[in-house]
């Protein structure tokens, strides 16, 4: 199982404090938000170890490998928890970042859903915030373990009401963890109203050092804050009302008081 999908979906859940007179157990921790850093590109990854450390996973762009292959990046985040965003066909890198250590995929939608190896591996799936609210339904059936909202608009500095807005949708709609990717410069309040709206993890682009060094100063805000535990994810069906039209009927009584 999938060290990153465990994480979230320990910290979608709520658990539930049991009644009557039992022995009191001790207040379970509470959820944080994950972290999670996405390095592109991967040209010299070195000196950014140290700061992709402060995240809970990492995540290598494929497109963003240039000479460098996985297993080469991989090698420079040891003990970190990474897996590979899909952006090309080929099924070669899969296999080797699966031999070496990949711990899950973010999965685009127009990606083969059989894709050979990754059965065991933790699988994201990359959504578009144009999705009908009956597509978005379908996810809770598929065989997938979590879904991120990339982009939802753009290269935005700030967190907006329509991206929040959007956010609540999708959680909603979802019994899945949902991820969002946001801009380095994130603030505690930001990522508080996020958590809210029901984002479970967000996913920071790395692509210079000083992006790196705020990951460290990102993970100081999720672990002093105070995030408040969340209702447990459900998914009930909207289903239209339907009822019987009624009209009002004039009562016999009345039409014969008025003869």
């Amino acid at each position: 199982m999938s060290k990153l999908i465990d994480r979230l979906v320990q910290t979608a859940e709520t658990v539930s404090l049991p009644m009557g007179f039992r022995v009191i157990q001790p207040a379970p921790a509470k959820p944080k938000m994950t972290l999670i850093a996405r390095i592109e590109p991967a040209a010299d990854i070195a000196p950014l170890a140290d700061y992709v450390s402060s995240a809970d996973a990492a995540i290598i762009a494929l497109a963003s490998t240039g000479q460098k292959t996985v297993t080469d990046i991989a090698r420079s985040l040891p003990n970190t928890v990474w897996g590979l965003w899909l952006e090309e066909k080929s099924h070669q890198p899969i296999t080797s970042s699966i031999e070496a250590g990949a711990d899950f995929f973010i999965m685009p939608l127009d990606s083969e859903p059989d894709l050979p190896g990754i059965e065991k591996a933790g699988k994201i799936l990359l959504l578009e915030s144009s999705l009908s609210e009956g597509l978005i339904r379908t996810i809770n059936e598929l065989p997938v373990d979590a879904v991120l909202l990339s982009n939802v608009e753009g290269e935005k500095t700030a967190v907006t009401w329509h991206q929040l807005m959007l956010c609540q949708r999708f959680a909603d709609l979802l019994s899945k963890p949902v991820l969002l990717t946001v801009p380095a410069s994130v603030s505690s309040a930001e990522l508080k109203a996020l958590w809210d709206t029901g984002v479970d993890g967000v996913v920071i682009p790395v692509k210079t050092t000083k992006q790196a060094e705020k990951l460290k100063g990102l993970r100081q805000i999720i672990d002093k804050s105070d995030f408040t535990a969340r209702p447990r994810k459900k998914v009930a069906a909207l289903l239209p009302h339907v009822g019987e039209e009624t009209t009002a009927a004039i009562p016999d009584e009345e039409e014969e008081e008025e003869e």
